[in-house]
């Protein structure tokens, strides 16, 4: 199948991305990112649209970006998403590939709208432990920064810094090891499936709520 990758620009996505290009029935045409066009970076993970070029280009794939509005309404992005599932469909996509690993309403959703259009989702992760996920993202030569925190879950001294073994082990027990349930985000930098590092610098840090995020170029 001809597969289009939903991606974040973050640590699960290059890992689903990875299985999916060692499936010898899938065929990855590229990657899709949703993208909000007023603060000009991916939603929580502080990732300019630059850089997201930068990231597609070492990892071999072009990408496809969905500009989403501020303060999107469900309305307004299902009938923007929809209009891109129909532009895919016209280049012979037949399935989006997605890196979730356990929340079912998430999962549902997704699926109810693929229905809609006749496309198939890809779930690689799906079910898999968050620990072993995490290690095993590790373990593949993967390298990721940590570009969000929850600040009353995780300290902000981690903004910046890698994700590695000493940072699983410095979470607390009520902090999910993949951050499934918002805890904190990434960006991955290198791994196997890049060609090369790719280069980034902290600009800025923005805070929202209880989040903080480093803005990345």
């Amino acid at each position: 199948m001809n597969l289009l990758f939903s991606w974040s620009s973050g640590k699960d996505s290059a890992l689903a991305l990875y299985d999916c290009i060692q499936n010898s029935d899938v065929q990855v045409k590229g990657l899709w990112t949703t993208f909000n066009e007023e603060r000009e970076y991916i939603s929580y993970h502080g990732v300019s649209k630059g850089l997201l070029n930068k990231q597609a280009a070492s990892l071999g794939l072009p990408i496809s970006i969905t500009n989403l509005p501020d303060n999107c309404s469900n309305k307004q992005y299902e009938a923007l998403i929809n209009d891109q599932y129909d532009y895919f469909i016209q280049k012979n996509v037949d399935a989006i590939g997605f890196a979730d690993l356990y929340l079912e309403d998430i999962r549902q959703y997704r699926e109810e709208q693929l229905n809609l259009k006749g496309l198939e989702g890809v779930f690689p992760l799906w079910r898999k432990s968050t620990l072993h996920t995490a290690k095993r993202f590790i373990s593949k030569g993967f390298k990721a920064v940590i570009t969000t925190v929850d600040q009353t879950k995780i300290d902000d001294k981690w903004i910046g810094k890698e994700f590695n073994k000493e940072f699983l082990a410095n979470l607390s027990q009520n902090v999910d090891p993949c951050g499934e349930n918002g805890e904190f985000h990434t960006f991955v930098f290198d791994g196997p499936i890049f060609q090369r590092e790719v280069d980034y610098k902290v600009t800025d840090k923005v805070i929202e709520g209880q989040y903080i995020t480093a803005l990345l170029t």
